[in-house]
C-alpha cells in the first residue's frame, strides 16, 4: 500500500458491510483490498477500511439502528452529486442521512449529517 499521500482509516467490525456501504451510499470506489482492509477513493480522498481483529471486534456490540458515535474526534465530510440519492442509498445499506441540515447551517445549507451501517458519523454536502 502507497504511504507517500495522506488518508484516513477508519476502523470497523464489519468490513465487507462498510466497504459495500461507502462504495454504494458515496460513490467511493475500491481501489485495493485483501480480507483485512479495503482501499476506497474519491476525488483523490483515501479511506482505508479496516477489519478489527477479531478477539476485539468480538467484544463489540452494534445494534439495529447503530449507536451514532457523534463524540469522535475526526468526522469525515464527502461531496455527492445529490443528497436525496446518497440518503435512499444510505437507508438501504443499513446507515442514514438525515432529513434536514444540522441547526447551526444556514436555510441554504446542503450539509447534513449521516452514518454507516456501525454508527460512525459522516458529512455530506451536495456539489454545486
Amino acid at each position: 500500500m502507497e504511504l507517500s499521500k495522506a488518508r484516513a482509516v477508519l476502523f470497523v467490525k464489519d468490513l465487507d458491510k462498510v466497504a459495500a456501504f461507502y462504495i454504494g451510499a458515496l460513490a467511493l470506489k475500491r481501489v485495493a483490498g485483501d480480507t483485512d482492509h479495503v482501499v476506497l477513493e474519491q476525488d483523490g480522498f483515501t479511506v482505508v477500511v479496516h477489519r478489527i481483529p477479531k478477539h476485539i471486534a468480538d467484544t463489540i456490540v452494534i445494534t439495529q439502528p447503530p449507536v451514532r458515535r457523534v463524540w469522535g474526534a475526526i468526522r469525515l465530510d464527502f461531496p455527492v452529486p445529490s443528497v436525496g440519492d446518497c440518503r435512499r442509498l444510505a437507508r438501504s445499506l443499513g446507515g442514514d442521512v438525515e432529513d434536514v441540515p444540522p441547526p447551526w447551517a444556514d436555510g441554504k445549507s446542503t450539509f447534513y449529517f449521516g452514518y454507516d451501517p456501525e454508527g460512525n458519523q459522516f458529512g455530506v454536502s451536495q456539489r454545486r
